[in-house]
């Protein structure tokens, strides 16, 4: 979550910022959260989503990311007003990963509880 976190905090500062050097340097930061986001990704898939059912859900999910780019695409937004609602979209994702990480530690499903079954 603090990766996610990092990247909404980065958008907001982009957008928000009028030096360029201030822009560049989080844009930096961003990079590097998104390099760490795919091997986070990858072992989180792996725990929480049941193999058999990953296609199906992984589907589902490119449905609202279409709508998504569609409406970056058809609107007429300004880099701001961009990567604003992009931090919010990923301030967002933060919250609900925080929530599912609550919920798995409530009913006892944790990463080592899931190796140790295996």
């Amino acid at each position: 979550e603090v990766e996610v976190a990092t990247r909404s905090a980065d958008m907001a500062g982009i957008a928000l910022s009028y030096s360029n050097t201030v822009k560049f340097l989080l844009m930096n930061v961003f990079e590097v959260t998104v390099g760490m986001y795919w091997p986070i990704y990858g072992t989180l898939k792996g725990v929480i989503v049941p193999e058999s059912k990953r296609a199906a859900i992984y589907n589902l999910y490119r449905i609202p990311l279409n709508f998504i780019v569609l409406f970056s695409l058809l609107t007429d937004l300004t880099p701001t007003t961009s990567f604003l609602l992009n931090a919010t979209m990923l301030g967002t994702a933060a919250v609900l990963q925080i929530i599912l990480m609550k919920r798995r530690e409530m009913h006892g499903l944790t990463e080592k509880t899931d190796s140790n079954k295996a």
